[in-house]
């Protein structure tokens, strides 16, 4: 290497893994000029689970194309000797490294971005405000100065815990990722979560063995241990015998949005503690952390304070609640794991949410709708402001004490304003009559959407009568402690920013608790969309009362919201009955024995079809969708219409026809199937 040589750059980045892949691409898509510095030591073949949130990353960074990939079936997770439940919401692949690597690579090439061989050994800020990286290599420059810097690799961080991986041989498990949480080992607080993974290599006969564990383990004990919960699952692998090294890593989980800078240098993936302290995936975090790292360094690309600000910001937005929910489960382990273990097979709503969030990578994608309201520019600038000021009063409210919530809340949205959700609806009624928001009343927003998840999370099938004794029901435990939190906390927002309203608002949880308990009763004559018509209502109403609506105005919007949760209810089962994920995040059994679907309202108890429960539904959902709409020609303010209507829309698209690949079951002509609910 020639010391006299030099380079100078907008950004250099210290290694060349996902993290680093991602903030280098990103950046130069923005019209950054970027170094890129890996010390290219080659990786020993070892199987890499790449989820979909991952695979959704590597995806928009043009990495995937590159990349083979072997999809998995399902995730099947299993907590100590209970059944294995499948995860309908939870996709995955493997790949091997050594292919992710070369696939890093080829993305970078196809930028024209080298990565320069070499160890960063110090960096340091001189006289012209550049960080200036002393670099020995083989073919590295002796310095690289450059006004931002996004460290993702180098010497390993300092590891919360221990993962490990072996190779076996001689069985093969079916084409599917095991998920394991063993049930704790002793009766120690203290004890730590261990988590235990396995799918098929590439090798026909042969499977992947993974394990972590928090804090600090013995790999060979911890891979024995992993092997004994395989075999206790799954009895049919116990021919197989190990046919390469253990391996073993740090498992850094230490993520905390004022750490990821160091002396004005951006961390990101693992450098950043951007691991999952249960299951040890990192490849989606580390992804997602370069993109937005990179995205500050664009937006202030002459002032390193002020993008680490932003860094720490969006980051925390991003993975808002996620890791305290994994370190607070992590911390309570017996506690945590009793739960999970009590609700794994529990169809409430809450509870399918709660295992995405411990469980799975969610980052960017969304825990709520998939569908996004179409607002124009003018419409932005009403909501935006409005509800990120909501987004930070429900935050502040439950990060704390019930983390997992916040990650409900705001689920790592990049645009809240777009996301479907009451606060929209309130926003929209507020401005009904013509007056600019008052941003004072974010807050009564943020107590009706706590409240709206409170009444969810009672929401589902009622468990089996529990055995005679003093025996604790973890799954309703959970459910009554969620949801009274929530409304308690919803409450005393409401006493504490909009005293006038306390009565109202009370009188709207007794009519949620009505709803629910005559649900409740299978002879009921209370259709299951009456509760979300409540649901849906109430913001509407009061949005316009505050607002100053006119009698007509709030008649209308009483009516605008009581059929657009009529909306809700049709378009979650048409989207049931297509075999699609809902906004519920429960499937069409679930929803039935839960007595949270309209189908039997519309049709009755008698065995149907799905085509006919299907047109059934569409039909009543498009009913439901033009009275609300015909109920806007009463709103004078265009903009709060246009808001409304965007909302309604939004809701109502699941109950457009199907095409060809939209998650419609279908035989092997490609036509649909509609076997009897």
């Amino acid at each position: 290497m020639n010391h006299s040589e030099s380079r100078q750059a907008d950004l250099l980045v210290v290694g060349a893994g996902p993290a680093g892949a991602a903030a280098a691409i990103e950046a130069t898509r923005h019209g950054l000029h970027v170094v890129i510095c890996d010390p290219g030591q080659p990786r020993p073949p070892a199987d890499v689970i790449v989820s979909e949130a991952a695979l959704g990353a590597l995806t928009a960074l043009d990495v995937a194309r590159h990349l083979p990939l072997r999809p998995l079936e399902a995730v099947e997770l299993r907590l100590g000797a209970g059944p294995a439940r499948r995860l309908p919401e939870a996709a995955a692949a493997l790949c091997d490294r050594a292919d992710l690597d070369t696939a890093l690579r080829h993305a970078l090439a196809d930028l024209d971005l080298p990565v320069l061989r070499g160890s960063v050994e110090t960096i340091t800020v001189e006289a012209d405000g550049l960080q200036h990286a002393a670099i020995r290599g083989t073919d590295a420059p002796a310095t690289v100065a450059a006004r931002h810097v996004i460290v993702a690799g180098g010497p390993p961080p300092a590891g919360t815990g221990v993962a490990c991986t072996q190779l076996y041989t001689g069985a093969q498990p079916a084409n599917r990722l095991l998920l394991m949480l063993p049930a704790p080992r002793t009766i120690d607080p203290a004890e730590t979560p261990t988590c235990v993974w396995a799918a098929p290599a590439a090798r026909a006969g042969t499977f992947t063995l993974g394990v972590a564990r928090l804090g600090p383990a013995n790999p060979d004990f911890l891979l024995e241990q992993a092997r004994a919960a395989l075999l206790a699952a799954h009895p049919e692998l116990a021919g197989a015998r190990p046919c390469g090294p253990p391996r073993a890593g740090v498992l850094n989980s230490a993520f905390a949005p004022e750490r990821v800078v160091d002396g004005g240098r951006l961390l990101v993936g693992d450098a950043a503690g951007l691991s999952n302290p249960f299951t040890g995936e990192g490849i989606s975090y580390a992804a997602q952390s370069g993109v937005l790292a990179a995205q500050a360094v664009a937006a202030h690309p002459s002032d390193p304070q002020a993008a680490a600000a932003a860094y720490r910001r969006t980051l925390s937005r991003t993975f808002v609640g996620y890791f305290e929910t994994a370190r607070h489960a992590s911390q309570r382990y017996h506690l945590a794991w009793r739960v999970l273990a009590a609700t794994a097979h529990t169809d409430r709503p809450v509870f399918a949410k709660v295992r995405r969030v411990v469980l799975l990578p969610e980052g960017f994608s969304n825990l709520t709708a998939a569908e996004r309201m179409r607002l124009d520019s003018g419409d932005h600038l009403l909501l935006a402001p409005f509800l990120l000021a909501c987004d930070e009063v429900a935050i502040s409210t439950v990060r704390r004490e019930w983390p997992f919530i916040a990650r409900l809340l705001i689920a790592g949205d990049s645009n809240p304003h777009r996301r479907l959700r009451p606060a929209a609806a309130f926003l929209g009624a507020l401005t009904a009559a013509g007056a600019p928001p008052d941003i004072t009343h974010a807050t009564l927003a943020a107590a009706i959407e706590l409240a709206t998840l409170g009444a969810l999370t009672f929401l589902g099938p009622m468990p089996d009568q529990p055995q005679p004794g003093r025996l604790v029901d973890w799954s309703i435990t959970g459910a009554v402690l969620a949801g009274d939190f929530l409304l308690g906390q919803a409450t005393r927002l409401v006493a504490a920013c909009a005293p006038e309203m306390s009565w109202s608002f009370a009188d709207w949880l007794a009519d949620l608790a009505a709803h629910r308990s005559h649900r409740l009763q299978h002879h009921t004559s209370t259709p299951a969309s009456a509760l979300f018509a409540a649901l849906l209502e109430f913001p509407a109403r009061i949005g316009g009362r505050l607002g100053g609506a006119p009698a007509e105005v709030i008649d209308a919007l009483r009516t605008y919201g009581e059929q657009c949760g009529h909306v809700f209810l049709h378009a979650e089962d048409a989207l049931a009955l297509r075999g699609r994920r809902t906004r519920l995040d429960v499937d069409l059994p679930a929803m039935m024995n839960g007595r949270i679907s309209a189908i039997t309202d519309l049709l009755g108890e008698k065995p149907i079809c799905r085509r006919q429960a299907l047109e059934a539904t569409t039909a009543a959902g498009t009913t439901a969708a033009q009275a609300a709409h015909a109920t806007l020609t009463k709103i004078p303010h265009e903009p709060a219409a246009r808001i409304l209507r965007a909302f309604l829309d939004a809701l109502a698209s699941p109950l457009t026809p199907t095409r060809p690949g939209d998650g419609t079951e279908r035989d092997r002509a490609g036509q649909p199937v509609h076997p009897p609910l």
